[in-house]
């Protein structure tokens, strides 16, 4: 079961690094419900102030359930802390090999789960410095070790495509019926006083997704056969994917997504909070686990950013 632990941790890790792209691009425009003064934060912390997320420290949490499996019930909180200095990195280069030696960056997370009747607890830490990347933890001991460049690069390349199968993609999305796919996502904003971090008071945008509607607009034939056209038919893997697709929506009886945005009152962005609420109908829940159970699962990341443009450090660890 300790391997299945340090899975889950390492997932929480991969979610924290695949969100820091998003902090430093987080540009958008106004969202609709939005008053005046608010989108002036939003215009000036994804414009002015954007380049104050090149580096920061954060503060995150965690937490996970799920009830209504056949192993038993779930629980995973994390809390954990760091920092990252993307100042000297080129925004221009994609190469992991070439980020490495100018990217610092380190996160100690303290981590407890729950699956059925089993608990586990531990710690671990990942530090990247002078183009080197160490982790402590991992293999539940305190030791630290050093990730080779070419073992991560494989690991990391292997969550990537080429760009031509994203062209690909992206030159499907022009099919009208998945526009109409994509027009099934509602999405209602609303913002409110936010959290003070930092010693900055926030305002808190918040956008609330129902993806039920997108769910069930899977099952429109017009829909499968414009998705077949995206998804590779030749790797019977993806093949199964696509006849799966349709069923999403009478699977899922809830499916929801709220997202919140903290923007400081000083015009920067502050942090994050997404949560994610699903619930699989028992019948369903049969036929695919096995388990006539409702399924219910609640995911919830919280991050806040402090520090914003004050350049970090990270010290080797000694070996």
């Amino acid at each position: 079961m300790r391997v299945s632990f340090y899975k889950f941790v390492t997932l929480a890790l991969i979610g924290l690094l695949a969100l820091v792209p998003a902090l430093t691009v987080s540009a958008q425009d106004c969202p609709p419900g939005i008053g005046a003064s608010d989108c002036a934060l939003i215009a000036a912390a994804t414009g002015e102030n954007a380049a104050k997320l090149t580096s920061f420290v954060m503060d995150f949490t965690v937490d996970a359930e799920a009830s209504g499996l056949q192993e038993g019930n779930f629980s995973l909180t994390v809390k954990g802390s760091g920092g990252i200095d993307l100042s000297k990195v080129d925004p221009s280069v994609t190469d992991i090999n070439e980020v490495l030696p100018s990217l610092i960056f380190s996160v100690i997370m303290d981590a407890s789960l729950t699956s059925g009747t089993e608990n586990q607890s531990g710690t671990v830490e990942v530090r990247v410095v002078d183009g080197r990347v160490f982790l402590r933890g991992f293999d539940g001991t305190d030791a630290w070790q050093e990730v080779p460049l070419e073992m991560l690069s494989g690991q990391l390349g292997a969550f990537g495509g080429s760009t031509d199968d994203l062209g690909g993609v992206l030159g499907n999305l022009n099919n009208p019926a998945l526009a109409d796919l994509f027009g099934a996502i509602q999405t209602v904003y609303s913002a409110s006083d936010g959290p003070t971090i930092d010693g900055v008071r926030t305002r808190a945008i918040t956008a609330t997704t129902d993806l039920k509607p997108f769910l069930q607009a899977l099952a429109d034939p017009n829909i499968s056969e414009a998705l077949s056209q995206i998804i590779p038919q030749d790797d019977p893997n993806t093949a199964q994917l696509g006849s799966f697709l349709p069923l999403l929506g009478a699977i899922f009886e809830e499916l929801n997504v709220v997202a919140t945005q903290y923007y400081g009152t000083d015009g920067t962005f502050r942090g994050l909070k997404l949560e994610l609420n699903l619930g699989v109908d028992g019948q369903m829940a049969a036929m695919l686990t096995g388990a006539p159970n409702d399924i219910s699962v609640q995911f919830t990341l919280d991050v806040r950013l402090s520090k914003l443009g004050e350049p970090y450090t990270v010290e080797v660890p000694i070996q």
